[in-house]
């Protein structure tokens, strides 16, 4: 029988997507002062290659962007970030009552990248208070690979790309933590 142990630190990231009318400066802001300091951003890509599914509530032309934070910490945290970010969202609504920005948050690790969500599905797991954590990638070979259910700008070559680049901080990060 084996014991059980606290998990290793993972490294937390923000899904956003979010209308042009959004002040990307002031986002940034009160991301960092709520979540942590952002130290890689990925580029911006059109969020409507993707889907339309934002576009009803937030208008046209939203862009899709994920940035990183730094500090490494455990993963049963996600629950607090989806709450934090839900509240947050809040601050941006648009004079026609929708969303001005959608925050995801969501970590990876050696082995996965993993989502918040508020809403139920077969391959969600609950975490509580209305929270649910979905594997959305995991890391195979060298490189992450998407899952049957994985959203398509996940899927995307600049994605892939910039969780790449995100698990390798996250493994310096890891290293430097040993050596301490």
């Amino acid at each position: 029988m084996t014991a059980p142990r606290p998990p290793q630190s993972v490294k937390f990231f923000l899904g956003l997507i979010y209308s042009p009318l959004v002040s990307l400066w002031q986002l940034e802001r009160d991301l960092q002062a709520r979540f942590d300091i952002i130290d890689r951003k990925s580029p911006v890509l059109e969020f409507e290659t993707f889907t339309g599914y934002y576009c009803d509530e937030m208008g046209p032309r939203l862009y899709r962007s994920w940035w990183s934070l730094h500090r490494l910490l455990p993963p049963d945290r996600l629950a607090e970030y989806k709450l934090l970010a839900d509240e947050l969202e809040q601050q941006y609504v648009m004079p026609g009552g929708g969303r001005g920005v959608n925050i995801d948050p969501g970590y990876l690790n050696e082995s996965r990248l993993v989502l918040a969500s508020c809403k139920d599905f077969a391959h969600r797991v609950y975490l509580g208070q209305g929270v649910y954590a979905e594997v959305t990638l995991i890391y195979k070979g060298d490189g992450f690979q998407p899952l049957e259910w994985t959203y398509a700008d996940y899927q995307s070559p600049e994605a892939l790309r910039f969780f790449h680049a995100m698990k390798q901080d996250y493994r310096k990060q890891l290293k430097e933590i040993e050596y301490d």
